[in-house]
């Protein structure tokens, strides 16, 4: 057993709720055969990727999300 100690989160920062605070988030990606990407069956393949929201942390906060735009 390793002893992990963990440094306390910024303040205002809590636990990712679009990842859960793992750092990752299901991708979905389809692929149609063929010339029309819209005409068929699609197969889909799902992977885990990096949580867009927290970029991989576990831990959100607002400040640092790219995924909020600035108003101008």
């Amino acid at each position: 057993m390793t002893d992990r100690k963990s440094s306390p989160a910024p303040r205002g920062a809590y636990a990712c709720q679009w990842c859960q605070g793992t750092g990752f988030a299901a991708r979905a990606a389809a692929y149609v055969s063929g010339i029309d990407p819209f005409g068929g069956p699609a197969e889909t393949v799902r992977r885990a990727g990096q949580c867009r929201h927290c970029r991989g942390t576990g831990v959100y906060d607002s400040a640092l999300d790219p995924t909020l735009h600035d108003p101008e």
